[in-house]
């Protein structure tokens, strides 16, 4: 995973500190938080600090079920998924974008899934994001 700007152990991100690094884009997390939390209830947002080389990343999970992992960015921030086979076959059936379907088709394919890293920095970039949590959380 892409390493995140907060990357010192021993301070745990706020929103504060998310509100100055990610600038205009955090309007955008905030709104992935919320169509989460309206849609599917049990929103729990967990920050996690893996090694120094990734840093701290902001999980979210609904009913205890992880929906998703934020790489906060200078002025954006990184979305990583992980999407099963069914998920993963509805992409490929989806609206999506065709860059998002190859970036998945390309990605190795491990026991849990496939894992992908998506950029958000645009209107059209959260569009895309709460398409695929709809397909995430549909299976």
């Amino acid at each position: 995973m892409s390493a995140s700007i907060y990357n010192d152990k021993l301070v745990e991100p706020n929103d504060k500190m998310l509100i100055y690094d990610l600038a205009s884009t955090k309007i955008y997390l905030d709104k992935i938080s919320a169509f989460i939390e309206n849609n599917y209830g049990n929103f729990r947002p967990e920050w996690k600090f893996y090694n120094k080389k990734s840093g701290w990343i902001l999980k979210m999970f609904t009913k205890n079920r992880n929906v998703l992992f934020v790489v906060p960015c200078d002025k954006y921030f990184r979305i990583a998924f992980t999407f099963g086979d069914k998920a993963t076959d509805l992409i490929f059936n989806s609206d999506l974008p065709d860059s998002i379907k190859k970036n998945l088709y390309d990605a190795k394919k491990y026991m849990e899934g496939r894992t992908i890293q998506l950029e958000v920095q645009t209107k059209n970039d959260l569009e895309n994001i709460l398409k695929m949590i709809k397909i995430k959380l549909v299976n």
